[in-house]
């Protein structure tokens, strides 16, 4: 493998290897013909160097040296190499497409097993576990999961096409629910109550959250409605009741709410609320995730 330019270095080892090479031409400058055992140690600690690694530098550079020689290299094998004989890779790479590619879903164990029962058939000494793994990891992850009928991997893999967005505030907001992480206790017991349900919504044109609602109840129509409620006023009165003397410059009715298909968004109630302020409504396409992505991102979800 050939060695880096100097435009390829990582400019914190560049600046490294710059200091070393000052610090022993400096050296040598001072001690052009021969130096002591105590000068050397001087170096090494300058340098944060092991002796013996500051002696081979000093030699380096009588001889020559550059700042390029004094870049530190990675240890150990160098990236892509590989170690194995090309039987026990043949074995790996058959057991892989014939028994672990498949939609049954066979576990990586399984494959250890087999990998091993064909290299000692064969009279090979089997392979570590580790570096099998490895040869799983080189192949694409998409193409293995829709081999194995990992459609999960195969939806957050694949790029979705096209452009979700508003031109203006209040065109287009998000409505979702998710627990919170924390743990409510009861004040005198301690003992846990459970974890608060947190509904947001979330204007996509500027990504500021109109308003939101915190319940120890499941969503309902009742959580949906309080944060569409907080979502749609002024929040100056509120801001004021606690205390708060940061901004929160957004109220108004949304133009199109966007929701998933849970039952609360679906609810006869909801429909009708929004069609009397004057509200569209959009629901995500069922299994689509990623139609939701700017609230399922603010949520963690």
């Amino acid at each position: 493998m050939s060695d880096p330019f100097p435009d390829e270095i990582d400019e914190a080892l560049w600046d490294e290897a710059c200091r070393r090479a000052d610090a022993i031409r400096d050296f040598l400058k001072r001690h052009p013909d021969s130096s002591t055992t105590v000068d050397v140690a001087g170096l090494a600690a300058e340098l944060g160097l092991g002796q013996a690694t500051a002696y081979r530098l000093i030699k380096l550079f009588r001889s020559g040296g550059t700042v390029m020689s004094l870049v530190d290299r990675k240890r150990g094998r160098p990236e892509g190499h590989r170690v194995l004989d090309e039987k026990r890779e043949e074995i790996i790479h058959t057991a892989i497409h014939a028994s672990y590619l498949k939609r049954t879903r066979p576990t990586v164990s399984q494959l250890v097993r087999d990998v091993r029962t064909n290299c000692i058939s064969a009279g090979l000494m089997p392979p570590h576990r580790r570096t099998i793994v490895a040869r799983l990891e080189d192949i694409d992850l998409q193409k293995r999961a829709k081999r194995r009928g990992e459609q999960k991997i195969v939806k957050a893999t694949t790029a979705v096409p096209g452009v979700f967005g508003a031109s203006r505030p209040l065109e287009l907001v998000q409505i979702d629910h998710t627990k919170a992480d924390i743990f409510v206790v009861d004040e005198e017991t301690r003992q846990p109550i459970g974890r608060p349900w947190l509904t947001l919504a979330m204007d996509i044109c500027s990504r500021i959250v109109t308003g939101f609602y915190l319940t120890m109840e499941a969503p309902s129509r009742l959580s949906t409605s309080l944060c569409l409620l907080h979502s749609v006023f002024d929040k100056s009165a509120w801001l004021r009741e606690r205390e708060i003397t940061d901004p929160w410059p957004v109220a108004g009715l949304p133009d199109t709410l966007h929701v998933d298909n849970g039952p609360d968004f679906r609810s006869q109630a909801f429909k009708r609320g929004c069609h009397d302020a004057g509200i569209a409504i959009e629901w995500r396409l069922p299994g689509e995730p990623h139609f939701g992505g700017h609230i399922e991102r603010l949520i963690g979800t």
